[in-house]
């Protein structure tokens, strides 16, 4: 039954990212603004961090794809894009020392590097016209700020979730 558990969070997450664009994103006081919520990112780098960063990477091609056929026209962006920022969050706490705050600041870095990517992606194929100060004013500061909100708040919660998950692997 444990094992059930981690998918079913990281899905209820990715879910909470729908409803959340739903319901909170396209509300008036905010229409001046893309909100874009990477929770799953955020989860996704806790992941790589606490848990496991191979298993964050499999996760992040399995959602990667949820999402490219979820939301996107283009197959593969984040299919590419999560795994790849699971794996770089990895290495880079190679480097500096494992506390919530260090976390917390790399998964606002992956949730930069997803919204450059995909921005990229979007400017290059010519889905988006976005200049990149239109694109910096009103979508990347506003996302990195929920993103940041979402990441505070559930900190404690993701830490203490992944550690006891990779306590319960190490166990087995």
């Amino acid at each position: 039954m444990k094992r059930f558990v981690l998918p079913i969070l990281v899905l209820v997450v990715f879910m909470f990212e729908s409803i959340f664009v739903n319901f909170v994103a396209m509300a008036s006081p905010w229409r001046d603004w893309i909100l874009s919520p990477h929770f799953v990112v955020v989860v996704l780098a806790f992941m790589a961090v606490y848990y496991h960063p191979k298993q964050a990477m499999l996760y992040g091609v399995i959602l990667g794809f949820m999402y490219d056929i979820a939301f996107t026209d283009v197959l593969g962006v984040y299919a590419l894009g999560l795994p790849a920022v699971c794996y770089i969050v990895s290495k880079l706490m190679k480097i500096f020392q494992q506390n919530t705050l260090i976390v917390i600041c790399m998964s606002l870095l992956a949730v930069a590097i997803i919204e450059f990517y995909v921005y990229g992606i979007n400017s290059i194929i010519n889905i988006s016209d976005m200049t990149i100060g239109r694109f910096l004013q009103e979508r990347f500061y506003a996302t990195i700020i929920l993103n940041a909100i979402f990441a505070l708040i559930f900190a404690f919660p993701l830490q203490r979730c992944f550690q006891y998950f990779a306590k319960f692997i190490d166990e087995r």
